[in-house]
């Protein structure tokens, strides 16, 4: 049977000795179904984004934090590697999964232009600083929230500038709590704005006419999004769009994009598995949901229900 516990179970079993006696109790009978061979569990690459974040506050406690994984896990890993059209179940060294994932890091580019000058690429995109922006792309600055998204597009108005906006705003959000929180505010007042919008709605109901009347917004849109996906695993994509879509609805959402997208990460690599066991009830409730509207058969509990797995 295989399980996937959020980096928090791995994190209690490391201290189940500094828990109360109930906790101790809890964590010790995970860690012996995994010593028992009675269940098995991996780690992925968003177990390693959550020990990331960790390391860049303080590296005193990332060997211990892996030492552990490493022990429960056997260094089994799943992991979706870029492009790939199915999710890789192999055995990798953790610590040097790690290492890469710190080298990769270092190579991140702070903005746009760095991407060419850090990696001693010539810019071939230059000649696009001469291309002007359509003069409708003005109109959308009288939304102040269009400003903070593109702000150097305001002021150079070129094709370069819009590529450059984009990616330095997509930096921003991961670093900038508050930025993000502010975003996804707009995102979901906006969204329903157009829920409540009874002329908007009425108009996409009068134009598709078979319609089921219970679909809500987001599954109108789902019906009619692009059949192309450029990645070859489909089920990537859907698991973390179902995933931040119940975060839009605002109920147990998230004001920290990072943690957001490593629970959806969590949430589709646990799809793979017969349980995924959390405490983060803003992850299980979305996981729960993601799976129920995907119609994916694992089980989402907390450490506490660990008999759940005994008895399966």
């Amino acid at each position: 049977m295989n399980v996937y516990f959020d980096l928090n179970i791995f994190d209690r079993i490391e201290k189940k000795e500094n828990l109360s006696e109930s906790e101790n109790e809890i964590y010790t009978e995970l860690e012996n179904l995994i010593l028992n061979k009675q269940i098995t569990v991996p780690y992925s690459n968003a177990h390693l984004n959550d020990l990331f974040r960790g390391y860049q506050k303080n590296p005193n406690y990332i060997d211990g934090h892996l030492n552990n994984i490493k022990r429960l896990t056997n260094d089994l890993c799943i992991c979706q590697y870029w492009n790939r059209k199915d999710v890789t179940w192999h055995f990798r060294d953790i610590k040097e999964f790690f290492e890469k994932k710190k080298d990769e890091r270092d190579f991140e580019s702070n903005s746009f232009g760095e991407l060419f000058t850090d990696n001693g690429l010539p810019n071939l995109l230059l000649p696009m600083k001469l291309i002007p922006l359509d003069d409708n792309w003005k109109l959308g600055y009288k939304d102040p929230m269009f400003g903070v998204i593109y702000p150097k597009s305001k002021i150079e108005n070129t094709a370069y500038s819009l590529m450059e906006d984009i990616y330095d705003f997509q930096l921003r959000l991961k670093s900038d709590y508050s930025l993000y929180k502010n975003f996804k505010a707009y995102l979901i007042k906006s969204i329903s704005k157009l829920k409540n919008n009874r002329e908007y709605m009425k108009s996409i109901r009068e134009n598709f006419k078979d319609l089921p009347k219970h679909l809500d917004i987001f599954e109108i849109s789902e019906l009619y999004a692009p059949k192309e996906n450029s990645l070859k695993n489909r089920n990537y994509s859907k698991v973390l769009d179902v995933f931040y879509k119940y975060d839009l609805k605002g109920y147990k959402t998230d004001g920290n994009y990072n943690n957001m997208f490593d629970d959806s990460l969590h949430t589709f690599y646990s799809a793979h598995c017969d349980f995924f066991v959390t405490n983060d009830d803003r992850c299980k409730y979305k996981a729960e949901k993601t799976f129920e509207r995907l119609k994916i058969n694992t089980v989402v509990i907390k450490a506490n229900e660990y008999k759940q797995i005994k008895t399966a």
